[in-house]
């Protein structure tokens, strides 16, 4: 995802904090934004997704611009699992 607007930087995590409350440094200045539930779940699989600790965010509006995307696609991991699958029917008798 590209974004070429000056609204937005890439925030680095820090740590959470009681309350769902999210500290991260977005260029010299520090945030602590409170998360909602559902933020926290989307700000999670964001983290794994991206396997780094980099948040895009929009400093005009205080939002987390977070990647909840799987790095997979559904068709290829179903069709490999089937290819496994039918691997043991092949194996020894």
């Amino acid at each position: 995802m590209l974004l070429f607007n000056s609204d937005y930087e890439v925030g680095v995590f820090k740590r959470l904090i009681e309350n769902n409350e999210l500290v991260m440094d977005v260029g010299q200045e520090e945030y602590t934004l409170t998360l909602s539930d559902e933020e926290m779940d989307d700000l999670e699989q964001h983290l794994v997704n991206q396997e780094n600790l980099l948040i895009p965010f929009n400093k005009k509006t205080k939002e987390l611009i977070l990647n909840t995307e799987p790095d997979y696609d559904e068709e290829e991991m179903e069709e490999l699992m089937n290819i496994s699958e039918g691997a043991g029917d092949h194996g020894e008798d």
